[in-house]
């Protein structure tokens, strides 16, 4: 039973790291925050289905998860429900030598020069 167990976990740990997995993620995560915005503002999905020119059905289908969003829905939704939309990426941080995850903490890490800030490099 031990050996059984060992290869479950190794199957759930490969599935972590799957693209299908992080991208239900980033879905799940995305339907959550439109889920609040729309509680805190009151919308309806048949008002949000107005407000982007789709039907309520669609605005149902995104609720359960069941469509694969595009950048320019995303958009949409999140202008109609007066927020922006941030896309941004996070560095995986690697595994240490005890198999726990070490916290990598972007604040530490030396600071890119900026030509929007008119930042200049360090000398």
């Amino acid at each position: 039973m031990n050996s059984t167990l060992t290869v479950l976990k190794a199957e759930a740990d490969a599935a972590r790291h799957s693209h299908a997995y992080r991208a239900e993620g980033a879905s799940i995560r995305f339907t959550e925050d439109l889920v609040a915005a729309m509680k805190s503002s009151g919308l309806t999905r048949s008002a949000l289905a107005e407000k982007i020119g789709t039907s309520p059905a669609y605005i149902t289908k995104i609720l359960k998860g069941e469509t694969n969003f595009t950048l320019d829905s995303m958009v949409k939704i999140a202008h109609a429900l007066n927020s922006e939309l941030t896309i941004g990426l996070q560095p995986i941080a690697p595994a240490d030598t005890s198999g726990q995850l070490t916290k990598v903490n972007y604040h530490d890490a030396a600071p890119l020069p900026s030509l929007v800030l008119n930042d200049k490099p360090k000398s």
